[in-house]
């Protein structure tokens, strides 16, 4: 009989973080008693979770930030046709881009950025896409910060050049607002702040558009046919492809937004998405259109300048209106780069299968660690912000090294890698198989020249093809081969599929668990072989590991342990049993027998 004791259960390391256990006394039938470790009921961390519209605020925090004030700069440089039309395929490409990388994660069955990059490039894709996720993050943290140094104090009233109280204004200013939102520990708990910072987003977008001299520069340029006849495209288009590219760069932040999500299906997300993307695509094509066509060739990186350099009193005043709500969404923006960077240091310095796989919420359940993270990411992103004044150079920075590989060149790589196998039958077909095996067995001559043969009349008709067109074409497909990098393609799909291969079997030796970003999507192909109900309901012996892998998966009766279930199922319990199951799964594989070996298997433990 047991004894139930109270007290909170002993705490784990601080770095190594594992499911808590107490020590309770158990009775014996002979009168003795003895400890054993049990699960508190209460142990399990429950994640908060967003509705879809919260999450498509949080996209957008996350997209539109500091970087909106610019688009009618890029307008200025690609031009006004050329930077409608770039908005609209840029945000087309993000929203393809966000549910390529959700998708393909769920295919490889890992919750995060970084074990997708482990999947398919080992420990270097897990350390190369950590880094820049931090990069990003951190250079937005910094940069928000900055903003909010050169924009508060002047509308506060103080004099430009005081330093001493600009710092001032910063630090007690971000200390009482920012500091409280980032100690949150979920991003579904920053879904308010982020529908208000959408808010003051869209009313600085109206401030602009209402109080932009827009009709009065139409009208002195002859019309706005005149003006977007000579302003097609730019010789300096991309430039302005730049600016506008890094504004919609988004996927450091992408799946622990879509992690957050309630109910995380494919459609939920694509909604998300796509409600994000296409509210994107209107506050930037209209603070864009406004901008330019206000002050055409005299449009500043920023466009609130202009209303303060050229316009008058009412423009001047418009013009600290919309600078004050973009200095109101500078306190809600930083918390979502500030999750980031607090995830990126969770997978990067704690210890155990929680933290590996980016389980957030398990980890910084603990006040202590989640206090302490933040701290750190706000005091080192404050004091630089501090010292230093050029917010252009940090963007530079951020943008050519994090944003550059967060969202062209890794997701282009993870597709590659992941279904590589795809893409080698493509450039068969294309450039021809490669050479024959010599273990190949020889085919069979002479039970083929027995078929009979449908196409006599039409083969003997046909001509070879004469040995100078074979030559041209041979030559034209070896230039394609390397004008088109096919020899680096080929390396990283090759390279991709072993590495996910021996991924997958490490996966299968460990214990199922629920993905947070929900089952695999069942389109395009896509989905695992699904595990039949009947199946889930059937229990194994205890220590009954030995036997085929289907007598292991269906034998029962009441000494059974867990039950056997698909992943993204719950396990308790009995954890020497998942492993035996695990080991069977990779071994059917490696026999060349059932696809199962591919799902994930494993042990109890929390850690493993």
């Amino acid at each position: 009989m047991a004894s139930s004791t109270s007290g909170p259960p002993p705490k784990s390391p601080f770095f190594a973080p594992s499911t808590p256990r107490k020590l309770v006394p158990i009775s014996t039938p002979g009168g003795t008693s003895r400890l054993v470790k049990v699960t508190p009921p209460n142990a399990a961390v429950r994640e908060h979770k967003s509705t879809v519209w919260g999450a498509t605020s949080n996209l957008v925090n996350a997209i539109v930030g500091a970087g909106i004030v610019g688009i009618p700069f890029a307008f200025k440089e690609t031009g006004l046709v050329a930077g409608i039309f770039l908005v609209i395929l840029c945000a087309i490409l993000t929203e393809k881009s966000l549910r390529v990388l959700i998708d393909t994660a769920k295919h490889v069955n890992v919750p995060s950025y970084e074990m997708l990059f482990e999947s398919t490039y080992g420990s270097f894709g897990f350390y190369f896409i950590s880094v820049n996720m931090l990069i990003m993050a951190y250079g937005g943290c910094l940069s928000y910060l900055m903003i909010i140094k050169d924009t508060l104090p002047v509308l506060l009233g103080t004099e430009r050049g005081d330093v001493g109280m600009e710092r001032a204004v910063l630090t007690v200013s971000t200390m009482a607002i920012i500091l409280p939102i980032s100690m949150q520990r979920d991003m579904a708990d920053l879904a308010k702040t982020s529908k208000i910072s959408v808010i003051f987003q869209c009313t600085m977008v109206l401030v602009v558009v209402l109080f932009a001299p827009v009709s009065s520069s139409v009208s002195a340029r002859g019309g706005l046919f005149e003006i977007a006849s000579h302003s097609i495209v730019e010789h300096r288009v991309f430039v302005g492809l730049g600016v506008l590219s890094f504004a919609y760069v988004c996927q450091h932040s992408a799946f622990i937004v879509a992690g957050s999500l309630d109910r995380p299906s494919g459609g939920r997300w694509a909604m998300a998405t796509g409600r994000a993307l296409g509210l994107c695509v209107v506050l930037e094509a209209a603070i864009g259109v406004a901008g330019y066509l206000a002050f055409l060739d005299d449009t500043e990186g920023d466009i609130l300048n202009n209303f303060m350099d050229l316009g008058g009193d009412g423009m001047k005043r418009a013009g600290n209106v919309a600078r004050g709500l973009m200095c109101t969404t500078m306190f809600f923006v930083y918390p979502m780069d500030s999750f980031v960077c607090r995830h990126v240091l969770v997978v990067l310095f704690f210890r155990g299968r929680r933290a590996h796989e980016g389980d957030d919420a398990s980890v910084l359940a603990r006040r202590d660690r989640r206090g302490a993270i933040t701290l750190i990411v706000y005091f080192s992103s404050l004091i630089p912000a501090l010292m230093v004044d050029n917010v252009g150079s940090v963007l530079a920075i951020t943008g050519t090294i994090g944003a550059s590989c967060l969202a062209y060149i890794g997701p282009g790589l993870i597709y590659m890698a992941v279904y590589g196998d795809k893409f080698l039958v493509k450039v068969d077909e294309v450039w021809g198989p490669p050479a024959e095996d010599e273990n190949q067995p020889p085919q069979d001559v002479e039970s083929s020249q027995l078929l009979p043969s449908t196409n006599k009349g039409s083969e003997s008709t046909k001509s070879s093809p004469s040995p100078t067109k074979t030559i041209m074409q041979g030559l034209a497909k070896d230039a394609a081969w390397y004008l088109l990098l096919m020899p680096l393609w080929c390396s990283i799909a090759e390279t991709g599929k072993k590495k996910l291969s021996d991924f997958q079997e490490k996966e299968a030796l460990k214990s199922p668990h629920i993905n947070r970003l929900g089952k695999e999507a069942r389109s395009n192909g896509m989905e695992m072989p699904p595990v039949p109900e009947e199946q889930e309901r059937r229990r194994r012996p205890r220590g009954g590991s030995s036997g085929s892998l289907s007598s292991s998966m269906t034998s029962g009766g009441a000494g059974s342990g867990p039950k056997i279930l698909p992943y993204g199922a719950v396990i308790s319990g009995g954890g020497g049993g998942n492993k035996a199951i695990g080991a069977a799964i990779l071994a059917k594989k490696r026999s060349g027998g059932d696809t199962a070996g591919k799902n994930r298997g494993g042990g109890e433990g929390e850690d493993n």
